[in-house]
């Protein structure tokens, strides 16, 4: 018996775990450009042969030819066999596990994804095919030249074209044997309209294992909405998902450090710059769900919002959701009216670098948009700013960042430090005594 656990549940303890960390517990690692070295623990050396890929998340030793994935490391090391191998990680990622066989109806429910899986790469490829060879993909391809991505791109992000009209991609998946019920269950058509996307550029978005689960689409033209997600499936929830993780998470790992974006295209040209740990939200505002997951490889995340209004609100709420995650936020400044699609095409990468190396922490982005709100030069202008602060400092532990954000609003509002640190001190009392009459009557009731 190979294992207790559906292939599903080691795939997703495989991907939550780095092995340089695994690995680098029990062996001294030292980096090596992309990759790490060291004496291999399974024979005996005095020059470093053992090598370890975070790209891969794979092992291997040109001396003595061993190699393998994490689990293959924890058994052999360890003496493990390959259930408790996967239990340990497991639990160091913080996945519950039941020790059963694959039940009737959990092999059911994992074939019918692997079907769904299998239908969203054949509708890639249609789209794919679409693009590159259909007089109708014209304006897409024409839309693609303007915004300056190379073929590459194209096809290393599967690029597509959804045409304006009838059931095109549900005739060709019925001819390939799926139901219009599966067509339907994979997001890809409505019982009414035929064709869910119409008339758009494509996205597939994978998974961090590079399956298609949903797709994009920018509508070309006047139509509305401008980019049209894939509904919820089984396998698609757009709070949960990340857009360009497939690609991004050795960089992010390997770095421990995520950029975030907001749109398929700054990812994109992200990459195409050569930034290999950027990544995308869906369209939509930051969530819990995607925090977590980058939490799970990342120690930082620098956001890179657009600057605009919109840009600057979903900014703050990311902030907070980040932080409370356990991330370190920082906050690059785009340009007014620049999103890093095109800050990227005008000024190139290094400056893109040179924007992200100077971000701002989470305090003083707060206090930044504090003082774009509020004029200081008058008192309510102050005051205001003051009340937008004294929460943002209050959640800082370290009593000497403290000072020093103390200090910075002393000097941006003109208010003494000692007024400010009072207040500060107020607020505390305050919530002291909140919390102390939940307590008491929390212990009434029990």
């Amino acid at each position: 018996m190979t294992a207790a656990f559906s292939q599903d549940v080691i795939n997703e303890v495989r991907d939550r775990v780095d092995i340089v960390d695994i690995i680098g517990g029990q062996v001294r690692l030292k980096k090596r450009g992309r990759n790490y070295v060291g004496l291999c623990p399974f024979h005996s050396e005095k020059t470093p042969s053992f090598t370890v890929s975070p790209d891969k998340q794979m092992f291997y030793c040109f001396g003595c030819g061993v190699g393998g994935n994490v689990f293959t490391f924890l058994m052999k090391q360890n003496g493990l066999s390959f259930p408790e191998a996967v239990k340990t990680l497991a639990a160091r990622a913080g996945i519950d596990l039941v020790d059963v066989e694959e039940a009737p109806a959990q092999r059911q429910q994992r074939e019918f994804k692997e079907r769904l899986y299998q239908l969203g790469a054949i509708a890639a490829s249609f789209y794919c095919r679409i693009l590159t060879g259909h007089r109708a993909a014209a304006p897409a391809r024409e839309y693609i030249r303007r915004r300056g991505l190379k073929d590459e791109s194209v096809r290393g992000f599967q690029l597509g074209y959804a045409p304006g009209r009838g059931e095109v991609l549900v005739k060709y998946l019925l001819s390939k044997g799926y139901s219009w019920q599966e067509i339907e269950q994979a997001g890809l058509s409505s019982s009414t309209r035929g064709d869910r996307f119409r008339n758009r550029l494509m996205f597939p978005i994978k998974d961090r294992r590079s399956r298609v689960i949903g797709f994009g689409g920018r509508v070309l033209g006047d139509g509305q909405p401008k980019y049209l997600n894939s509904p919820e499936t089984v396998l698609f929830n757009k709070s949960k998902v990340l857009f360009g993780l497939h690609l991004a998470l050795p960089g992010i790992r390997r770095q421990k450090q995520a950029i975030l974006v907001e749109g398929y295209l700054d990812m994109i040209t992200a990459w195409q710059y050569g930034l290999d740990n950027v990544v995308a939200t869906l369209g939509t505002s930051l969530t819990r769900e995607q925090a977590q997951e980058l939490s799970r490889y990342a120690k930082e995340v620098i956001i890179a919002y657009d600057a605009d209004t919109a840009g600057a609100a979903a900014t703050l709420r990311g902030l907070d959701i980040l932080a409370a995650a356990g991330l370190q936020v920082r906050v690059a400044q785009l340009p007014q009216g620049q999103d890093p699609d095109e800050f990227l095409t005008a000024e190139g990468p290094a400056a893109f670098k040179q924007l992200i190396s100077s971000s701002q922490g989470l305090i003083e982005f707060h206090l930044h948009q504090a003082l774009l709100e509020h004029d200081v030069n008058t008192p309510r202008g102050k005051q205001a700013v003051i009340a937008l602060m004294l929460p943002q400092i209050k959640k800082v532990k370290n009593s000497v960042e403290r000072e020093i954000y103390i200090r910075l609003l002393s000097r941006q509002t003109g208010i003494s430090e000692t007024a400010i640190l009072n207040d500060l001190r107020r607020i505390d009392t305050k919530q002291d005594m909140v919390e102390k009459t939940r307590n008491t009557r929390t212990s009434h009731r029990t």
